[in-house]
């Protein structure tokens, strides 16, 4: 088992025993749904609210560094703070789900996936597709555009993207995605 496998398993006991609802998302979700992808770190978005701040570094002491700071700021912004396995050199970025419709939805629909040794909630490759769509629409990153084109090889639910592309305002983008298919 790699070492990211390591600590993600590690991870995704800790948040499970502390009843901290998670999904894994980004390269490794790419991963699993489509193909194969170097990553530097490991994407989990997790269910927290501001309240669970002080308990996030204890969970992960004394194996892994957690900024308190970081984690208070990501808890009031919604946003992502890191989480360092010390030994293994590992990156964690959690990202705090947003209280929007859509991401409520997309958390809802995470399934539960077996790993080599260990079982664990990722995000449908529907809501990935659309997570990438979204990251794209601003920086129009040809690695997210590339990762969708992948993706839509997988036969997603059509239907689900286009009536949550043209919600989420990246309907030109995913139309331009199908029609350009994927040429490995």
């Amino acid at each position: 088992m790699t070492a990211e496998l390591e600590v993600l398993q590690d991870a995704a006991g800790r948040l499970e025993r502390a009843g901290i609802a998670y999904m894994l998302t980004g390269s490794i979700a790419l991963s699993y749904h489509a193909e194969p992808r170097m990553t530097r770190d490991i994407d989990i978005v997790v269910q927290l609210e501001e309240r669970d701040a002080g308990e996030i570094a204890a969970l992960f002491a004394p194996d892994y560094y957690v900024s308190d700071e970081d984690v208070s700021r990501a808890m009031r912004t919604r946003g992502m703070f890191n989480v360092l396995h010390l030994e293994k050199l590992v990156k964690l970025d959690l990202i705090v789900r947003k209280d929007e419709e859509y991401r409520r939805h997309e958390f809802q629909r995470r399934v539960r996936v077996q790993l080599p040794g260990f079982r664990v909630w990722i995000v449908s490759k529907e809501d990935l597709i659309l997570s990438k769509l979204a990251w794209a629409k601003d920086t129009m990153s040809e690695l997210q555009l590339r990762d969708v084109r992948v993706l839509l090889t997988t036969a997603p639910d059509r239907a689900y993207l286009h009536h949550w592309a043209a919600r989420l305002g990246v309907a030109d983008l995913l139309q331009r995605s199908l029609d350009a298919g994927y040429d490995a």
